[in-house]
């Protein structure tokens, strides 16, 4: 990822079951949490300053 450009905390994997439903949504909540502190995509600030 990191040659594409894309920082490390803006990639998650997680193994959850579709019996998870509570689990599916706290890892959801939080790495959009993590997102939010990470700070604008540089990918995407690249992209409009073109």
């Amino acid at each position: 990822m990191k040659l594409l450009g894309i920082e490390d905390v803006r990639l998650r994997r997680e193994w959850i079951s579709a019996s998870e439903g509570q689990r599916f949504a706290e890892v959801v909540r939080d790495f959009t949490e993590q997102l939010r502190n990470a700070g604008r995509n540089p990918l995407r600030q690249r992209e409009t300053a073109a």
